[in-house]
């Protein structure tokens, strides 16, 4: 380059016109870090004013501006004879090649795409000073060209047509970089993502191993329960039936403490054998080996006569326990042995968690969503169930743990057997507790499974 063309940066001074403060501000500090002297305009019209006030060597330019656009500031000072030689760069997004037109048009001399890279805007600035002499002769030369069927007639010399082109070219070659950039960042995550899902699908591979292995392990565990819940039934059986027979006198007279005694022992077997009953009736639903009989059950029926079969262990602890019935006749279909082990469970839970009041058995209808419901409840005036316990009450094997609630009877077993009979049943079980207060539990069923 010939060292006539060469301008110092402190000869320089720059109008930066835009309406944002903050771009304002930052487009400033970089052309000030460049030793450029700068001043700032709001808008096109005060950057006229300004510029017949001190002309500067170049203008930089956003177009969206309030009062005077980009495009005006820039045809207003290409057609007035003193400062048509200033350069004017305008910054846009380029989003339209009407764009690059209008600005040929009103006769910009370069374009700075957003957003930008400083150092690409600083090199355009250098390029548009070095090359400002180029400019200060006059052309004439034109150029008509069509654009969206609209005809336009640019005025522009050859050194303006070849700066455009350059700052296109320019333009070009960094979005084409950023883009191979971006392709790169592509292929380097598809890589990624080709590495995990290789890595998943071993993972998978493994799991699905693992349920295998689960799975056979809790087929050999339910076998296991099942064949000694079986085994554990028989000397059980023998020791209740011998047992009776002594407490009878069949053999012989018993003194008081042999009866008491022989009492503790049947009990004890009578309590076994029902939490083995419960085990293995966990273990065949566990396995989907229950089967069940579908018949048309009265309900009513049904309901009087487990409370009856109850009502002398609820007597035994003081407790009423009643029952309320409608007088229509209510019928299920539904499994009678799988409906009694609900309710006595139910029933028997009160009991063991009620010290003093009374336990209410209540069956009535219910229609929700067009559907009819019968609904089945167990109400108690017992402990209650305090909130932070009651996630646990449909958990196998899992007991309460308060000194108010917790029973040494019992496996835990007997609302997790309660609602997974309802469950087959087709229905639901669900339960209101206030602790100190007492429980209900609702056991519902539709009247056709």
């Amino acid at each position: 380059m010939d060292s006539t063309y060469v301008i110092l940066p402190e000869e320089c001074e720059i109008l930066i016109v835009e309406d944002s403060p903050t771009q304002a501000e930052r487009l400033r500090r970089l052309i000030e870090s460049q030793s450029y002297r700068v001043r700032v305009a709001a808008n096109g019209r005060l950057a006229l004013a300004m510029l017949r006030e001190r002309r500067p060597r170049l203008v930089l330019s956003d177009i969206i501006m309030p009062e005077m656009n980009g495009y005006e500031l820039c045809s207003a000072i290409k057609s007035d004879p003193e400062l048509r030689s200033i350069p004017v760069i305008l910054v846009t997004t380029l989003n339209d090649a009407k764009d690059i037109i209008r600005g040929i048009e009103c006769g910009a001399d370069n374009f700075v795409r957003k957003p930008y890279a400083e150092d690409y805007l600083l090199s355009r600035i250098s390029h548009m000073l070095v090359n400002q002499k180029l400019r200060e002769t006059p052309e004439t030369e034109g150029i008509a060209l069509y654009l969206g069927n609209q005809k336009h007639f640019i005025h522009a010399g050859r050194q303006q047509i070849l700066d455009l082109l350059i700052s296109t070219y320019e333009q070009a070659v960094q979005v084409n970089g950023e883009l191979q950039a971006r392709e790169r960042q592509v292929i380097e995550l598809n890589m990624r993502l080709a590495r995990h899902a290789g890595e998943l699908e071993i993972i998978n591979r493994e799991i699905a191993g693992k349920n295998l292995e689960l799975a056979e392990a809790s087929r050999m565990k339910s076998a296991f329960i099942a064949n000694m819940s079986h085994e554990l039934r028989t000397p059980l059986n023998a020791i209740i039936g011998f047992t009776g027979a002594l407490l009878m006198k069949l053999p012989g007279p018993l003194t008081p403490d042999q009866d008491k005694q022989l009492n503790t022992i049947r009990t004890s077997a009578r309590h076994l054998l029902s939490l083995i009953n419960d085990i293995l009736d966990v273990a065949k639903i566990e396995a989907g080996k229950v089967t069940l009989q579908v018949e048309s059950i009265d309900c009513q029926a049904l309901v009087a006569q487990t409370v009856d079969t109850l009502r002398p262990l609820a007597t035994q602890k003081g407790l009423a326990l009643s029952f309320q019935l409608p007088a229509e006749p209510m019928l299920v279909d539904t499994d009678r042995r799988a409906l009694t082990q609900v309710i006595i469970n139910l029933v028997n839970n009160a009991i063991k968690f009620t010290e003093t009041g009374e336990i209410k058995v209540s069956l009535a209808h219910a229609l929700v969503d067009g559907v009819l419901l019968t609904r089945i409840s167990v109400a108690d005036t017992g402990v209650g169930i305090k909130t932070e316990d009651q996630h646990k009450l449909f958990q196998a094997f899992s007991q309460l743990d308060s000194t108010s609630t917790r029973h040494a009877e019992g496996a835990g077993l007997g609302l997790y057997l309660c609602q997974n009979l309802a469950n087959l049943l087709g229905g639901a079980l669900s339960f209101t507790s206030q602790y100190g207060q007492g429980s209900t539990f609702t056991l519902t069923l539709p009247e056709k499974p």
